[in-house]
């Protein structure tokens, strides 16, 4: 009876190890494939300070808010996709803004990118406003350099 004891514990621990181990293979696999690069962006609004940034790539399913830190409300320090070739900016809000429902910020101009793993610098002005009772934000990008 010792012996089945052991034998079972001996089967549950290797599964969890070889467990662990494709859930580390299949982790690192996924993470090598989404290299990142870095985004430095100056923001400003037409009516106040840029809170907040989205972003919307060729490769993202959408506008999304990437990962980073920003200072003085305006500028941002974000990642983004090294495979992506197009680039929309908006902030998450403004300061004074006009009133209105959240609506679809720039989509219908995206701006081309170099693919790579430089660093991009950019400065975008936004133009906020209300239109039909929708907020709308056109934030094209400006000073676009890779470092």
């Amino acid at each position: 009876m010792i012996k089945k004891g052991a034998r079972k514990k001996a089967i549950a621990i290797g599964s969890a190890v070889a467990a662990s181990l494709l859930l580390t293979l299949a982790t690192s696999s996924a993470a090598s494939a989404d290299t990142m690069r870095t985004l430095n962006l100056y923001i400003t609004c037409g009516t106040g300070e840029a809170y907040g940034l989205q972003v919307a790539t060729n490769v993202s399913s959408g506008w999304y808010q990437p990962s980073g830190y920003s200072y003085g409300n305006k500028t941002f320090v974000v990642s983004i996709p090294a495979s992506a070739t197009t680039l929309q900016v908006a902030p998450l809000s403004c300061a004074g803004q006009p009133t209105g429902t959240y609506g679809s910020t720039s989509t219908w101009r995206p701006y081309s990118i170099t693919a790579g793993t430089s660093t991009i610098n950019a400065s975008a002005y936004c133009n906020d406003y209300s239109f039909y009772g929708e907020l709308i934000f056109d934030c094209p990008l400006s000073s676009v350099t890779y470092s």
